[in-house]
């Protein structure tokens, strides 16, 4: 007559175990955003993401000698701009009669973002940082690109600004992020801006 009292504490014990799972499930298989990052209690470290910022100044090198840059000048060739970014990217704009053409490079890489207004009014490039323990890379970037009425010299960068938006552009092995948020009628296009990069960061293939 032990066996139903033996069975019957099995149970209990199997259905204490059973509420104590239901109760961390959510957490234990299912890594999903929080306010300061993504984590999970596996033994992973949490990521954290921030922002970093390059600023974008006409006085930023050309990335040439100043032999080269007298050369191109007397050729008539426009000389780009190269800010500085984070890890090894290089902020590059190049010039043509109508445009600016943005673009990160670094080493063979390229990666276009936008083609603008000869006289940009960019200012910064945002750098959206995914942290790992106590290792933090970029793996996206904001930029604020407009939008040109257009004239007869320059159709697609001439004219009057009727429109912005916010561009998300992944790096390197987070190409598949690839957003545009509208800066009129949307709330805080900023915060908006990170929450596509960062959940482009967390659904990587």
């Amino acid at each position: 007559m032990r066996i139903p009292v033996l069975l019957t504490s099995v149970t209990l014990v199997v259905l204490s175990l059973m509420g104590s799972d239901t109760s961390n499930s959510s957490a234990e298989r299912f890594v999903a955003p929080v306010p300061f990052g993504l984590g999970s209690v596996s033994g992973e470290s949490p990521t954290r993401f921030s922002s970093a910022y390059t600023p974008l100044l006409r006085t930023c090198p050309s990335g040439m000698t100043m032999q080269q840059e007298k050369e191109a000048e007397a050729r008539g060739t426009d000389i780009p701009t190269k800010c500085k970014g984070l890890d090894g990217y290089v902020v590059d704009i190049s010039y043509s009669a109508c445009s600016s053409d943005f673009s990160l490079t670094k080493g063979e890489e390229r990666i276009s973002l936008a083609m603008q207004a000869g006289l940009w009014k960019q200012k910064t490039v945002e750098w959206r940082m995914a942290q790992v323990g106590s290792i933090a890379k970029p793996f996206a970037v904001i930029l604020r690109v407009y939008e040109y009425s257009g004239d007869d010299l320059c159709v697609g960068t001439g004219g009057k600004i009727i429109g912005e938006s916010l561009i998300v552009k992944g790096l390197k092995g987070f190409e598949h992020i690839d957003e545009e948020v509208k800066v009129k009628g949307t709330p805080n296009p900023n915060a908006k801006a990170r929450q596509l990069a960062d959940k482009g960061y967390a659904t990587t293939p």
